[in-house]
């Protein structure tokens, strides 16, 4: 069954309550956009981002699809069809930057549009077979065209991966805390040796898995210290083949080795430049930009890879 949306919406709150509290941060956005509202260039809750063609695209808690230049000049937007049950929670593009991939979560299924918001394709329906999904979560595709989707619900928390033509091919996982299992696996990204990335929120941590679903590694422990994490919410993986990682639950962006060795974070809780409320989004450009659905803020924050310490 799916979640609450109210006892989701009344945890974020308190979330955000307390991450208002913290002291001015001493780092300073390279540049934000946005505020709460319905207007174009404002948001209700943004999580969803990617940067494709020099563009920034946004998906907030409304469905609407908008789309801003790097410095958050307003350009255009689209809207998700049947909001009502749910809305989006991740957004790639394909290797050509011709295709916008949205895992369209709670209407279980993938939506396929080009960067002008034209509908191309769409695929899946809710069920818990081989074949269904039921509330896909993130998605990254392989270099051989593979699609390996994070998934949760109904007891089927787990990677499913589907080959190039959207047909079936393995799935693992399964829901609890022991090595291979998952708690809401709310994202999943490849590494550029091939590896699969998973954000177990939740378990608070990291897994990391051959393609065929063997475990590799994991790293991480509920906490806010350094080689910590708090529900991490969205991954991304960098040009040095490192992770950048969105946790929600520390108010932070923070940055790691493969191996698990933590490298630095950015940001603190509140609503000042360089602060956070509850992030829940991320994506990198190709000039190591990194693009922040600062969620609970209502806003669009950007640094770059030299301002983790």
């Amino acid at each position: 069954m799916p979640i609450s949306r109210r006892g989701f919406l009344t945890s974020t709150i308190i979330l955000g309550l307390s991450a208002c509290s913290g002291a001015p941060s001493s780092l300073q956005a390279r540049g934000s956009w946005g505020s709460e509202g319905l207007r174009n260039g404002d948001f209700m809750r943004p999580r969803a981002i990617d940067v494709c063609n020099d563009e920034v695209y946004v998906i907030d808690t409304t469905s609407r699809v908008q789309v801003f230049s790097k410095e958050g000049e307003f350009k255009r937007l689209w809207t998700v069809p049947e909001e009502t049950r749910g809305t989006p929670t991740a957004i790639i593009h394909s290797s050509d930057n011709q295709q916008l991939i949205i895992p369209d979560t709670h209407d279980s299924r993938i939506m396929i549009y080009s960067p002008q918001g034209e509908l191309l394709d769409q695929w899946g329906s809710y069920g818990n077979t081989d074949d269904t999904l039921i509330y896909p979560t993130g998605i990254a595709r392989s270099e051989e065209g593979d699609f390996f989707i994070s998934e949760y619900g109904d007891q089927a928390e787990r990677v499913h991966v589907f080959d190039a033509h959207k047909k079936y091919v393995r799935q693992w996982g399964g829901l609890g805390t022991k090595t291979g299992q998952f708690s809401r696996a709310m994202d999943i990204d490849i590494s550029n040796d091939g590896k699969i990335v998973v954000c177990d929120t939740t378990n608070h941590r990291i897994q990391i898995f051959e393609q065929d679903g063997t475990f590799l590694s994991s790293f991480g422990k509920a906490g806010s210290g350094d080689g910590e994490l708090m529900f991490p919410h969205d991954i991304a993986v960098t040009q040095n083949n490192t992770l950048v990682i969105a946790e929600y639950g520390n108010h932070r962006i923070s940055h790691w080795e493969l191996n698990g060795n933590f490298l630095g974070s950015i940001g603190s809780a509140g609503r000042e430049s360089g602060q956070f409320n509850a992030p829940r989004g991320l994506a990198l450009s190709d000039e190591d930009e990194i693009y922040v659905a600062d969620t609970d803020n209502h806003r669009i924050q950007f640094f770059a890879m030299e301002d983790f310490r």
